[in-house]
């Protein structure tokens, strides 16, 4: 567990230059809406960073295995006598840590703007725990993919895995919304009006963190049988 963390922290130092800068953009686009606030605007907020949310981790997690593959740091580390589902896991760490991080600050810039409305923001923490959670299900889905495809297709198959139930529903179809969590929450984030999230709030959380474990199992399987000696093109 300690390699696990220490690989996720090193991951975020990586990343400090995005972190500075959605922390400045979050607090700035607070600073704007605070002018003028009211539910939908609220919401609107919410709403917006959300899908920010799981874009950073799916953005933060697609192109790691490459960049360290090109870098030839991946060697460096696993001759460390770290394994492979370690590397894999503390990849994840590092992503779920910035996803962590940005999911904080909406949460508490909306909590903040409700406040300054006159606002009910009862059902903000939930909404913001569960956010957080599909957020990491998010990055665990393009860390699998990206462990056997091109961090383009990659890309790709994980909007189409992530976001499919949405478009199914636009088809008049029914779809299993337990099966993905991150379609789920924002499925949910479309009904809600500030009111008291309930039980199905957490239900989204534990349906994210199960598909966050299984699909990183699947992805240490894949990665226990790829060629990381090789440097992508």
């Amino acid at each position: 567990m300690r390699a696990v963390i220490l690989l996720g922290l090193n991951f975020v130092r990586t990343q400090w230059i995005v972190l500075a800068v959605i922390t400045t953009y979050l607090l700035g686009m607070g600073g704007v809406f605070r002018g003028h606030v009211h539910q939908a605007d609220v919401l609107f907020f919410f709403r917006w960073h959300a899908g920010y949310a799981v874009f950073l981790a799916v953005m933060a997690a697609i192109p790691a295995l490459q960049m360290e593959r090109k870098t030839r740091r991946i060697l460096a580390v696993l001759s460390k006598g770290i394994h492979r589902w370690q590397y894999l896991a503390g990849l994840l760490c590092g992503c779920t840590l910035m996803a962590a991080l940005f999911c904080l600050l909406v949460g508490c810039i909306a909590a903040w703007l409700c406040r300054q409305g006159g606002l009910p923001d009862s059902g903000l923490l939930p909404i913001t725990v569960a956010l957080f959670c599909c957020s990491a299900a998010a990055a665990a889905t393009g860390l699998f993919f990206s462990t056997f495809l091109h961090p383009l297709l990659a890309m790709a198959a994980t909007s189409a895995f992530l976001f499919l139930p949405l478009g199914l529903e636009t088809l008049g179809r029914s779809p299993l919304w337990q099966a993905f969590p991150v379609a789920w929450v924002f499925h949910f984030l479309f009904k809600f009006k500030l009111q008291p999230a309930g039980s199905e709030i957490w239900e989204i959380a534990a349906a994210a963190l199960l598909q966050t474990v299984v699909l990183w199992l699947a992805a240490a399987l894949v990665f226990a049988r790829r060629d990381v000696t090789i440097s992508p093109e």
